[in-house]
């Protein structure tokens, strides 16, 4: 048994990509400076290219490792805590938001599901999450189940808070991803609290949720300074990290006519 928790590199393949393409384009930049220096815009061209690689897969590392705890403390100390919830991760990977959120438990209950795709993680699988819930103490209220997150199975109204951390983009389009946030709508009790994080659509997923009656429905930059301009910065403005939170009404609201 590990002696800390251990919640892995996320897109392992993508990191090591950009390790390759960078070291490639730094290379070639070099050996281009050294042997043609009558070409100094390719080596300068290339050097940049394979600088901008470099820090993208560095950026990445430093999410897996120091930015996405600061993000799982933002969304656990975004909702109010009772002790008693029965919480909902969905995408729960190696357990970063379920552990987080089962350490706020006295006598409720967090439920974890995925279907732990191997490239989406390092040691990606149901014994991983299970292990850091033991290394953490909270294994005794920590359960998991497999399935797919627009077709939750769970009845209506089983939860008071649904959390998530970066699945919304990995959904293939707009209208799966409606599916997926009347999924956690729909299982959310009156009163229940979700919170959801991505770098992408959750501006989308705000007017949706408005849409389907969550009327609170809104989204704040999630992280510290640092890792949110870095993450902007790198993707061009493209990508930026958002926590989107909203509360399902007492009594359902009418939709909207528009989504």
């Amino acid at each position: 048994m590990p002696s800390r928790a251990n919640y892995g590199i996320d897109s392992p393949g993508i990191v090591a990509g950009l390790v390759f393409l960078g070291g490639i384009c730094a290379g070639a930049g070099l050996l281009i400076h050294r042997f043609a220096s009558g070409h100094p815009f390719w080596a300068i061209g290339l050097l940049a290219a394979g600088t901008y690689f470099l820090l993208g897969a560095a950026g990445m590392f430093g999410y897996s490792k120091v930015f996405k705890l600061q993000i799982r403390d933002h969304v656990i100390e975004s909702i109010a805590w009772r002790g008693d919830e029965i919480v909902l991760d969905v995408g729960c990977g190696r357990g970063l938001l379920l552990v987080a959120a089962a350490r706020r438990l006295a006598t409720g209950k967090a439920i974890g599901l995925d279907c732990w795709l191997s490239g989406a993680l390092t040691g990606n699988r149901p014994e991983s999450a299970l292990g850091n819930a033991r290394v953490e103490g909270v294994s005794d209220c920590v359960q998991l189940a497999q399935g797919d997150v627009r077709h939750l199975p769970f009845a209506d109204g089983s939860f008071d808070v649904v959390v998530s951390n970066f699945v919304i983009h990995e959904v293939n389009n707009q209208a799966q991803r409606e599916k997926l946030l009347r999924e956690i709508a729909r299982v959310l009790r009156p009163g229940g609290r979700l919170a959801l994080v991505d770098f992408i659509f959750t501006a989308e997923a705000v007017r949706i949720l408005r849409a389907i009656g969550i009327r609170d429905a809104m989204r704040s930059r999630v992280g510290s300074f640092f890792s949110f301009w870095l993450t902007a910065i790198l993707n061009f403005g493209v990508a930026q990290t958002y926590l989107v939170v909203g509360t399902k009404p007492a009594v359902s609201a009418a939709p909207d006519d528009e989504t």
